[in-house]
């Protein structure tokens, strides 16, 4: 089984912002969910191709942990940029570290996907497989508590000056890098001391968490196992659709969400991801509680829908259906593979690839609301009342010289 520190380094943001939050997940049991289980997998595949040199496809694994290995093929971006980047250096891959010393908390350790060593510059680079949330390296509190313990390990084998952080989702085609220098890093680790002492006083307190030790927020509250019972996120719930509901009334029921201010949208807006995230948790919670056969009041457990039908054996229906002397266009279906499966084919000769690209398209991404933190560009919109209006200038007035 694998081991976990209670200050955990991918847990970081949340103990370290919501002190309270490491008391409340104590008492609750750790779940993994059939992505987590996923991105396990996906990691300990991309440790065995950096160890022996190879991509998924020459493993000759059909499956890993549970999942096909077909279905990983995108860890080659995270594969390719790894070993680019050690050219020249010392690749050490799922290297633990350990920065209990920094924080002044015994057994604090988490387990860095790739540390590449250089002689001035330690490079972290981190894997992420999910495909919901784009991550980002800068100000990222799990990769500095990586790089703190990894120099913390190897100062001796260099005169390191900076640190290199990068995070790789290749199924987002996102890559995130940001370098500081050693005393930046060290400056980090006085300010997590710090947090690291708040989150283990409340920890190890003999009397409840006080009502400021609690900061709920949608990067703090993401991936905790407390949020579906966290007194301060139910309060902050109620308090937020409180007001948006009050404000709706205020001005004009008719009217309804196109009489709110954009100020107060904005604010409301801030608040979604929080919320959908606490009615997930409720949900699963309730799930969970169900399931172990424990009441809660006026619901109950029913069976979903369907999962879709199929062959108990493809090889008898073929045999049954040939029987019939169906015609193999009624028994088979057939399509061109994909851009990125004919990709893999042709990676030895990248000549005739590249005569493919005329073929291949790619439909632009959907506009999605973002912070505008995000580092994605704003998208130019144009808004129908402003179309309209030049439609009609250019109507009266087509040629203004």
């Amino acid at each position: 089984m694998t081991a976990h520190a209670l200050l955990s380094a991918s847990g970081s943001h949340r103990w370290a912002t919501c002190p309270a939050s490491l008391r409340l997940e104590a008492s609750l049991p750790r779940s993994d969910s059939k992505y987590s289980l996923e991105g396990t997998a996906a990691h300990s595949l991309a440790a065995i191709c950096l160890a022996d040199g190879s991509y998924p496809e020459d493993t000759g694994l059909i499956q890993i942990e549970g999942f096909p290995v077909a279905q990983m093929e995108a860890l080659r971006q995270y594969l390719d940029f790894v070993r680019e980047r050690a050219k020249g250096g010392d690749l050490l891959i799922e290297q633990r570290v350990n920065y209990s010393t920094w924080i002044d908390v015994d057994d604090s350790f988490g387990t860095s996907d790739s540390v590449i060593l250089h002689d001035t510059r330690i490079t972290i680079v981190d894997l992420k497989w999910g495909m919901g949330v784009r991550v980002e390296a800068e100000s990222n509190e799990q990769l500095m508590l990586y790089a703190l313990g990894a120099l913390y390990e190897y100062e001796m084998l260099g005169s390191f000056d900076e640190v290199c952080m990068v995070i790789v989702q290749p199924r987002l085609n996102h890559i995130s890098e940001h370098t500081i220098s050693v005393e930046e890093l060290k400056a980090f680790a006085a300010r997590m001391r710090t947090a690291a002492k708040r989150a283990m006083d409340v920890y190890e307190a003999s009397t409840p968490p006080k009502p400021e030790d609690f900061k709920p927020s949608e990067d703090a509250c993401r991936f905790c196992k407390a949020k579906a019972t966290c007194p301060a996120l139910y309060q902050e719930v109620e308090t937020e659709t409180r007001d948006l509901f009050a404000a709706l009334v205020e001005n004009g029921a008719s009217a309804m969400a196109a009489a709110v201010p954009e100020d107060r949208l904005a604010q409301a807006m801030e608040k979604v991801s929080l919320i959908e995230d606490f009615c997930k948790a409720i949900r699963s919670e309730t799930e969970r509680r169900l399931l172990a056969g424990h009441p809660v009041p006026g619901f109950k457990l029913v069976e979903g829908r369907k999962g879709a039908r199929k062959w108990t054996s493809d090889e008898e229906a073929e045999a049954a259906l040939k029987s019939m002397r169906l015609k193999s266009d009624e028994m088979y279906d057939y399509s061109v593979k994909s851009p990125t499966s004919i990709e893999k084919v042709l990676k030895d000769n990248p000549r005739r690839w590249t005569k493919l690209q005329e073929l291949i398209s790619r439909s632009d991404g959907k506009p999605s609301v973002a912070p505008e933190s995000d580092k994605r560009p704003a998208l130019a919109i144009t808004s129908v009342t402003d179309a309209f209006a030049a439609l009609a200038q250019s109507s009266v007035d087509p040629d203004p010289n």
